[in-house]
């Protein structure tokens, strides 16, 4: 599952700017829901290799 760039994100995205708040939120939903199935048994980090703020994905994104 590819993260950074998703296509039904980049869609929910699209939505929430055009003011499509409902249908921003349900693709939203539609790709955690991915997400989770995905990555319910494994690494979701993105990154080539551990750094110190490895599986800490709030302090890594605000990074």
């Amino acid at each position: 599952m590819k993260i950074e760039g998703n296509q039904k994100e980049l869609d929910a995205m699209e939505q929430f700017h055009k003011g499509n708040r409902t249908e921003g939120l349900k693709l939203q939903e539609e790709f955690a829901a991915q997400f989770r199935t995905e990555y319910k048994e494994k690494d979701h980090c993105p990154c080539q290799k551990a750094c110190r703020y490895h599986g800490n994905c709030k302090e890594c994104v605000a990074i």
